[in-house]
């Protein structure tokens, strides 16, 4: 009997092992494959810069399109891991389907870069909430912790969204830790300047060592927002890096 029990444990602890280095090798993987995708991207803008096409665009969309027509854009953060598609989901899907899911539909981590249906895809919002994990190995938007240093946020001030159409600059403000409730929903989707003025009150009163503002940009509720948004140790705060559009 002992012998028997011996053997189940044994089975149960390398089915464990098994498990957590299968699961590790896939978000690898699915790592590995974003990279490169933001490499043949990057490849593809230096060929058309080269034949004078498409010089607005950093990407090359119909082929991301061919890929899965939920990427709409591209972000970029010049000098730093962050280069990746967002995405948005369809109306047959979860509005958060993304949260769970690569770029490639497939499940599980690191899942994706994206925005709820709530924000348009054209950016055009007073407030846009651009959504990502917060990465052991680094990846995703893990990066994004970097601007808890005043001096990181100096040396990166600017957030480049690239869409077929245009390509929107944002300058960085603000790195702040904050609570966990939906933002979109608890400002009222910023329907009213009031709703943005709040919102950058409430950035600017939250605590914490994180917390980071840039007061030579000057904000105010007619400007346009940038938020970025990742996991913090805590599960019911998210770490936010905010920028204002200029251009």
């Amino acid at each position: 009997m002992k012998k028997f029990v011996r053997w189940v444990i044994l089975f149960l602890v390398a089915f464990f092992a098994f498990s957590a280095i299968t699961v590790a090798l896939h978000r690898k993987y699915e790592v590995q494959k974003l990279a490169d995708l933001a490499e043949d991207m990057s490849r593809s803008y230096s060929q058309s810069k080269s034949t004078s096409e498409n010089e607005g665009s950093l990407v090359d969309f119909s082929s991301l399109e061919e890929l899965n027509p939920d990427i709409y854009a591209w972000i970029y953060i010049p000098n730093s891991k962050i280069s990746f598609p967002v995405l948005q989901s369809t109306t047959k899907r979860n509005d958060d389907y993304y949260l769970h899911h690569n770029y490639d539909g497939s499940y599980g981590y690191p899942a994706s870069i994206y925005t709820q249906r709530r924000n348009a895809k054209d950016f055009s919002d007073p407030v846009t909430v651009v959504y990502g994990h917060d990465m052991k190995d680094g990846s995703m938007f893990a990066g994004l912790h970097e601007y808890a240093s005043g001096d990181y946020m100096l040396e990166h001030p600017y957030v480049f969204i690239y869409r077929p159409e245009e390509i929107l600059v944002y300058e960085v403000f603000a790195a702040v830790s904050f609570d966990d409730r939906l933002i979109l929903e608890a400002y009222e989707d910023f329907a009213n300047e009031t709703d943005v003025d709040m919102f950058l009150e409430d950035l600017r009163k939250a605590e914490g060592v994180d917390h980071q503002w840039d007061d030579s940009v000057i904000t105010s509720s007619d400007n346009q927002f940038l938020v970025l948004s990742t996991c913090e140790e805590r599960s019911d705060q998210r770490f936010l890096v905010v920028a204002k559009r200029i251009r």
